[in-house]
């Protein structure tokens, strides 16, 4: 079989790839990969053609020595360990399914492509009917508080009446109903399940502030189990956990009530989305200033400050020190 090769984006105007993950129980990843629009609020006009519903992907590529393949277009493609896994968890059994992701969606090797991506991810993941943030693969102890949360969702919609918010004590109350005949063992596991997420890599990844920030509804995906953003963002207090200091801010900008309380809601320009997420992590140095270009308040949109990869990390941080 003959290996994927990336043709160049024919699409005017704000135009992406896309992935259609066919339907599947076993045997190998099949996928389509095609050419959409972004559909903009400056475009609601236009027609309606090469425009689709997607689900957007956040997730960290993992190590790149033990690759695999994958089919798209009828031709080899091959993507990292936690690609195809996460791929696996994602796929239907039933049902085609559209998915953005940055490593299959964007040609790597095309620097001029990639920034120009870069520049609209804030609208990729903005337009997505949601965003799936996949944690990995599941553990005993993760699958059995990905279960007690899926509990507490649903509990929760039980208490929604008229879109009216859950007060922060009714949360609490429906979480002590859900745990009160657990042993002592058992809600350590609870414990031990969540501090297991909060410690997985993609709480570290840079881009994952973008996606997240920009996501209107998000799901957390941990094997085959998933559950809201907005009540996994609530978890913490709620199992008596102080996250780590670059997890806190991740947890306060999931979409729900939580991120419209958070410092998110006050101030979020350069300087203090630096700050916050100094200790994010990027392969290449420079994403850990291009990854919050489009989310802070007052560096989205300055031509000094422009994703290329082009340019030397040294030129990169004196414009952003020229800017701030």
């Amino acid at each position: 079989m003959m290996n994927f090769e990336y043709k160049p984006i024919r699409l005017k105007g704000p135009a992406f790839r896309l992935l259609r993950l066919l339907k599947g129980n076993s045997g190998p990843i099949q996928c389509q990969l095609f050419e959409s629009k972004l559909s903009l609020l400056e475009h609601t006009t236009a027609s309606l053609e090469h425009i689709y519903s997607y689900a957007a992907l956040s997730y960290t590529w993992g190590n790149t020595t033990k690759p695999c393949d994958i089919i798209v277009n009828g031709s080899n493609m091959t993507v990292t360990k936690n690609g195809y896994l996460a791929l696996q968890d994602l796929r239907y059994q039933e049902k085609d399914r559209v998915l953005w992701v940055d490593a299959l969606c964007i040609d790597q090797n095309n620097k001029t492509e990639q920034g120009q991506q870069v520049q609209q991810m804030g609208s990729i993941y903005s337009g997505a009917t949601r965003v799936l943030i996949w944690l990995g693969e599941a553990t005993y102890d993760t699958d059995y508080v990905m279960y007690y949360i899926k509990q507490l969702e649903e509990e929760g919609l039980k208490h929604t009446f008229n879109g009216q918010e859950i007060s922060e004590k009714q949360w609490v109350n429906i979480w002590s109903a859900l745990v009160c005949d657990l042993r002592p063992d058992q809600r350590d596991l609870l414990v031990e399940g969540l501090q297991s997420l909060l410690r997985r890599s993609w709480f570290k990844r840079v881009w994952i502030i973008q996606e997240t920030a920009n996501a209107q509804v998000a799901e957390i995906v941990c094997g085959g189990k998933s559950v809201s953003a907005s009540v996994f963002a609530r978890m913490p207090p709620l199992l008596k956990i102080s996250p780590d200091p670059h997890c806190q801010p991740i947890l306060d900008i999931m979409p729900g009530s939580l991120r419209n309380s958070s410092w998110w809601a006050k101030k979020r320009d350069l300087y203090t989305m630096l700050n916050k997420f100094r200790n994010s992590e990027a392969t290449d140095p420079k994403d850990k200033i291009y990854a919050l270009l489009g989310i802070s308040s007052n560096a989205y949109d300055t031509d000094l400050l422009r994703a290329n990869y082009r340019k030397n990390l040294d030129d990169t941080i004196f414009d952003t020190n020229s800017f701030l």
